[in-house]
């Protein structure tokens, strides 16, 4: 029979040897509606709040999500959105309002606007989310609008999608 401290020994190897192996995933998700109607993307992106404040960590800004001010915060990741996250209509960078921010556990979610983009509009994503702090970033984009649903997976090889709105 295995002594308590043999079995001890042995649940701290295995557990080591098993959490070695462990692979944590980076994934981030963007859900783009095309309102036809108002003329707007109604864009809600949703990332990893340990994700997006390690970001923020290796550019030396210290950012706790769930305590920073709203003012501060917002303002801090509405400038890193815009410089990674575009949309294009022709050669023009379309310009995004942040809407607001919102916690659910360890996710956030953001949300942006676009304005004045019409049905017949091809624009092109360019996502670049996290991609400068994980080479294994995922980001995925859900795009909706009343005829179709399509889906994109975009990651350092493809950080660009085309959409035609037609």
């Amino acid at each position: 029979m295995i002594s308590k401290l043999n079995q001890s020994l042995l649940i701290v190897f295995f557990s080591i040897f098993i959490f070695s192996f462990a692979h944590k995933f980076y994934v981030s998700v963007f859900i783009i509606e095309h309102n036809e109607t108002n003329k707007t993307l109604e864009i809600t992106s949703q990332v990893f709040v340990d994700d997006l404040e390690m970001m923020f960590r290796n550019k030396n800004i210290e950012l706790d999500i769930y305590s920073t001010s709203d003012i501060i915060s917002d303002s801090l990741i509405l400038d890193y959105f815009k410089s990674v996250f575009k949309i294009k209509r022709n050669s023009e960078i379309l310009k995004y309002e942040f809407l607001g921010k919102e916690l659910f556990d360890d996710i956030l979610n953001c949300y942006l606007e676009v304005k004045d983009v019409n049905y017949d509009d091809s624009l092109i994503i360019q996502n670049k989310l996290l991609l400068d702090l994980y080479e294994s970033q995922k980001n995925i984009i859900h795009f909706r609008d009343k005829n179709e649903n399509k889906s994109f997976l975009m990651n350092y090889k493809k950080t660009e999608i085309q959409l035609n709105l037609r």
